[in-house]
């Protein structure tokens, strides 16, 4: 397991070698099939209403997929996350000692891109605005890359100098430094628990934390909802005086997504209440830059409806198992995709599902095995 996940960040990295995310795969399926055996759980014991919320998920992603066939290669993406989700279940128990194999590949990304960074711009660093991903494709696949990479050193990585320097200097730089401005934002959240991580375990102060929690993800979706608006009522105007052309939030990119996302629906909205409830197809003959928007184009409000009880079961097993550590690095990498997911297909792209995903069903398994305890 260790060298598996060690080695999935340099995979994404690696981006345009598509066959390793192939081998990825089928090195899944094999440890899958493994530890299945290895184990022997009782599946009728082990089985959760998470896990239902999954099979259903995968039944309306097949249906949707029945409909077009062409889209082969979505549909074995999304089903991938899936896979890590049943990774999480059956290797629940092994994934944390995995830290120091995650922290070092951390580091490693963070660093090989810092210095093809400082290879390329020189003694002009700090006047970068876009630094075209770097080793990535674009720069928000790179920001994402920090971001995941920041949360697995600061609640993986040994206490030191370098670790901080990495944390508080070199991270923030890779991120700031970019034109990534959704990324910037999450980042900033990411902070934010991870304050509230040290509030509670360092400091005692549980309540206080799990109030803050609260109204961090009652802002974030606020926020989700308020960036949709204009797709319904076609009129940004309101984002526009809000962020203007600032650096973090320019409203031409959004203005730029409004546009990509209502050229879709013109093309083909869905229509009756069975298109409602069940969705299109994967195929929406336009690419769909929103997680949110593909998911009730494809498999509908019943589909779009079991990914939000996912949603919850996972973060209701996540805040009630004694493993605090679990809880606040899975709040972090769900608000790291479902918040990439509002102007990104998340789902899609396994370098933004797969851990979300994993540690999904690592907790779900965690807060089991304490009920039976």
């Amino acid at each position: 397991m260790s060298v598996f996940l060690f080695l999935k960040p340099f995979v994404d990295l690696l981006y345009g070698f598509q066959w390793l995310d192939v081998a990825m795969v089928v090195l899944a399926v094999c440890m899958l099939f493994y530890q299945y055996l290895l184990v022997r759980p009782d599946v009728k014991k082990m089985f959760r209403a998470a896990d239902a919320a999954v099979l259903l998920l995968v039944l309306c992603l097949t249906a949707a997929f029945l409909r077009d066939t062409a889209t082969w290669q979505t549909y074995i993406k999304v089903l991938s996350a899936f896979l890590m989700y049943f990774m999480g279940r059956l290797y629940y128990d092994r994934i944390l000692e995995c830290g120091d194999a995650l922290a070092l590949s951390s580091y490693l990304i963070i660093y090989i891109n810092f210095i093809h960074r400082i290879l390329t711009f020189g003694s002009k660093l700090l006047q970068v605005t876009n630094a075209d991903g770097d080793l990535y494709f674009y720069d928000t696949d790179l920001a994402y890359a920090m971001v995941l990479a920041f949360i697995f050193v600061s609640m993986f990585a040994r206490n030191s100098v370098f670790k901080y320097v990495t944390l508080l200097l070199v991270c923030p730089y890779m991120i700031f430094w970019s034109d990534a401005g959704i990324q910037m934002v999450l980042f900033l959240a990411v902070v934010l628990v991870l304050v509230l991580y040290i509030l509670e375990v360092a400091l005692h102060r549980k309540t206080f934390a799990m109030i803050g929690m609260g109204a961090l993800i009652a802002g974030l979706l606020l926020c989700v909802v308020f960036l949709y608006l204009p797709v319904f009522t076609g009129n940004a105007s309101g984002i526009t005086s809000l962020f203007g052309d600032n650096s973090i939030l320019n409203v031409t990119h959004m203005e730029t997504r409004y546009a990509e996302w209502q050229e879709v629906f013109a093309v083909r909205r869905p229509e009756g209440a069975a298109e409602v409830l069940f969705g299109l197809g994967l195929n929406t003959q336009l690419p769909l830059k929103s997680l949110y928007l593909k998911a009730f184009y494809s498999i509908g409000v019943l589909g779009a409806a079991m990914g939000v009880l996912l949603i919850i079961f996972a973060f209701h097993a996540a805040n009630r198992t004694q493993e605090r550590k679990s809880f606040y690095i899975t709040m972090m990498l769900a608000i790291l995709m479902l918040g990439s997911g509002v102007t990104f297909n998340t789902m899609e792209t396994t370098q933004m599902s797969w851990f979300v995903m994993l540690f999904a069903g690592m907790v779900i398994s965690s807060q089991g095995q304490q009920t039976e305890q």
